[in-house]
């Protein structure tokens, strides 16, 4: 199975490149006009073919994505713009509305045909819905949920018919629970995780489940929760259906939202110069305003080892691994080598960097990442 992608959007502007003369004497109108140039569509093109990057739409189009999944058979990609949903046929390059409200989080595959849409409460009603879309028949079915602010869903089993997912409970605690879209039946899943949680993320073929709270990210087996990993300041981790190798969502350190540049943009020394010139300006105009971000960055976790690894390629959250051969990492695209772009759904291959990584080698936009001694092996996550 190969990857089959679409390039559908119109160029747009996007916070693009600054450059030296950004921080001459000119006005405060036109160094911030030069802040937020043009998307320059032949960088993102070179580099994204650098790294070996697909992106699903337009490199300069005003890409206002919330969700995205890949269908299971790597064609359908459902996408959720800021108004509506969509379902995008990768091999008949043609895009279907979906129509249902706005999902008010993500959604899940059930199978190639049917995805589960998680949807606010009726009018009238006060219980949230899921509905199971069929993009084939196009039709729908409504199922009611009594548990609230529903998110996180995934199906408990491939080709079966119960959704996992977290909501929040009586209390109002977020627990993870089951579904039965048969009977529309829910209960409490994984009885063995008694604490709150705020991500959930189960992966049957793997067998492993993984959670995190507002301080680490736990990945345990799926079967009677005994802890494999804890992992401090991981937002969310996903692990591939082989069980070795996990994705993991983290923050970078913080860069400046004016001055970023790509790796080998100009020499070292008018690199220098003008960061200079960078933090004068930024000093003089910028009072109060956020002048630095924090790139959201992918690690990978080899559990053999456990070794974790940083990706500097490229950054971006929302990671899945792609259904085909060659460890495909599906993921909403930050930025690559530092320097913010619009979002964008991108797929690449980690095969070659993970087949260099398993000899000992260190990739090309690759940092090992020395682990704490809580990264293997650990007690459970601390309720406190």
């Amino acid at each position: 199975m190969k990857p089959s992608l679409l390039l559908i959007a119109a160029c747009s502007t996007i916070l693009g490149c600054s450059r030296e003369s950004m921080y001459d004497d000119g006005s405060f109108a036109q160094n911030v006009a030069e802040a937020f140039a043009e998307c320059d569509e032949a960088q993102i093109k070179f580099l994204t073919a650098k790294h070996g990057i697909q992106t699903a739409f337009g490199r300069c189009g005003s890409n206002n994505f919330t969700h995205f999944l890949w269908s299971p058979d790597g064609i359908h990609l459902f996408f959720q713009l800021t108004h509506g949903a969509h379902v995008l046929n990768g091999e008949q390059k043609t895009i279907t509305v979906v129509p249902t409200e706005t999902p008010i989080a993500d959604g899940a595959w059930l199978n190639t045909d049917i995805i589960a849409l998680p949807l606010q409460a009726a009018e009238g009603d006060t219980r949230e819905r899921i509905v199971l879309y069929n993009r084939t028949a196009n039709t729908m079915q409504t199922i009611p949920i009594s548990v609230r602010e529903i998110r996180d869903l995934a199906p408990w089993a491939p080709n079966g018919t119960e959704l996992v997912m977290t909501a929040l409970d009586d209390e109002g605690l977020r627990r993870p629970f089951r579904l039965d879209t048969a009977t529309g039946d829910i209960m409490r899943a994984l009885p063995w995780l008694t604490q709150p949680i705020e991500r959930l993320t189960v992966h049957h073929s793997a067998g492993l489940v993984a959670w995190s709270t507002d301080k680490a990210t736990e990945i345990a087996k799926l079967d009677d929760g005994t802890t494999l990993h804890l992992l401090p300041g991981v937002t969310r981790a996903v692990p591939h259906p082989d069980g070795r190798w996990v994705a993991l969502e983290t923050l970078g350190e913080s860069i400046s939202v004016f001055n970023q540049r790509t790796w080998g943009e100009g020499t070292e020394a008018s690199r220098a110069r003008e960061q200079v010139r960078h933090e004068k300006w930024v000093d003089r105009h910028l009072d109060g305003v956020d002048k630095t971000v924090q790139p959201p960055e992918i690690h990978l976790l080899d559990r053999t080892t456990g070794h974790r690894y940083r990706i500097t390629a490229f950054s971006g959250d929302s990671v899945q691994w792609y259904n085909a051969p060659g460890q495909y990492l599906a993921f909403m695209l930050w930025g690559i080598e530092g320097k913010q772009f619009n979002r964008n759904v991108a797929l690449t291959s980690l095969a070659e960097r993970i087949r260099m990584i398993t000899k000992g080698e260190v990739p090309l936009g690759v940092e090992r990442v020395e682990p704490t001694p809580s990264d293997f092996h650990t007690p459970s996550v601390p309720t406190d």
